[in-house]
């Protein structure tokens, strides 16, 4: 039995083995969406039928009118869709490096560090995690800004002295005195400038990774060292591929023309039918089944190309960053027991 995923879950799941399952699934399902398309075309269907009878005039359209816009249809709806499945495919792939990655950072560290148990080596172990988290929390905040509509900065897990902090290398007005907007070339969006927390924060990730040599009573080699920050590089390539996604939208020139096509066919294939000999019935599935076929093919492409929010198809980005959350306490617990996990705990609470 599907289940429509609760705080947790990813994303729409279906049993694919299952025809009528797949057809007949109302969770994330298109048909709420194509169907008032449907039954207006089919309307159109029936008043062309009644107005060409009853007052006797001619308004059909005969195949050869219609016939060179059946390959343009058919490679702008295709192409659409191809294109549409080719970004979400990369924007969850990067997402999915983000996550891994995150967990990467902190076990590579404890696999590196467990020998050492002073108090120095667990104090950089939990604060070397606690970053490692909030910058995956603020870059789920930086895809979610778009349907959310909440700075990053304003997130209520962040503590006061990071808030600030954040607010005073902002190229944006945020409340406080002094800030980096006196040395701005230009003005940005409070989009824009969310974005630029996640590289602040990777950027002190960075350098808190090679403080551990003034850490640490038993610092960690070069090598070591360099395969924690290879992993903090290989995390910021992800989020740089989400920023690419978010500020490169899909093409509007192909966007319109595809729509302006794919409306003006569709809704002229009840004037092309009238020289058809079937009956009404007929006609009227025809058309049903036509409008399904190419809105719902329109549909896809709009649902495929923003995969986070809060639809029943979107991705749950956020959900699965509390997860990997979840990862990165379990491996504190692993080298230096509950006193400091609950410590690690105590300072993310609110993101989980």
């Amino acid at each position: 039995m599907v289940q429509e995923k609760d705080k947790h879950g990813y994303t729409v799941t279906y049993d694919s083995t299952s025809h009528w399952g797949v057809i007949f699934q109302s969770w994330g399902s298109i048909w709420p969406k194509v169907l008032p398309y449907c039954v207006l075309n089919v309307i159109v269907t029936i008043a062309t039928r009644v107005i060409q009878n009853n007052l006797d005039v001619d308004i059909s359209i005969s195949d050869q009118n219609l016939s060179f816009l059946n390959l343009a249809i058919a490679f702008l709806v295709v192409s659409r869709v191809n294109m549409a499945v080719a970004r979400y495919n990369k924007a969850l792939a990067d997402l999915q490096v983000m996550f891994r990655e995150s967990i990467e950072i902190m076990q590579k560290a404890v696999a590196f560090t467990f020998t050492n148990t002073d108090e120095s080596a667990k104090e950089w172990r939990n604060e070397l995690a606690y970053q490692t988290c909030m910058i995956l929390r603020v870059a789920m905040a930086v895809i979610d800004y778009p349907e959310q509509q909440q700075n990053v900065w304003d997130l209520e897990e962040l503590e006061e002295s990071q808030r600030k902090e954040m607010k005073e290398y902002l190229y944006q007005e945020t409340g406080t005195e002094t800030n980096a907007l006196r040395w701005a070339s230009g003005i940005r969006s409070e989009s824009l400038e969310n974005m630029r927390v996640p590289i602040r924060l990777g950027y002190k990730l960075r350098k808190y990774v090679y403080s551990q040599k003034l850490c640490n009573s038993e610092p960690m080699d070069q090598i070591k060292e360099m395969k924690i920050i290879g992993s903090v590089d290989a995390f910021m390539g992800g989020f740089y591929g989400i920023i690419t996604f978010l500020t490169t939208p899909f093409p509007f020139p192909v966007v319109q023309m595809a729509r302006t096509f794919l409306f003006f066919y569709v809704f002229t294939v009840p004037f092309d039918l009238l020289t058809d000999k079937s009956g009404l019935v007929a006609h009227c599935i025809i058309i049903f089944i036509l409008t399904f076929g190419f809105m719902g093919l329109e549909f896809v492409s709009i649902e495929l190309n923003n995969p986070f929010g809060d639809d029943a198809n979107d991705y749950d980005n956020l959900g699965f960053a509390y997860t990997c959350m979840e990862d990165i306490q379990c491996a504190i617990l692993d080298v230096d027991g509950h006193e400091w996990t609950e410590k690690l705990h105590q300072r993310l609470k609110n993101s989980s």
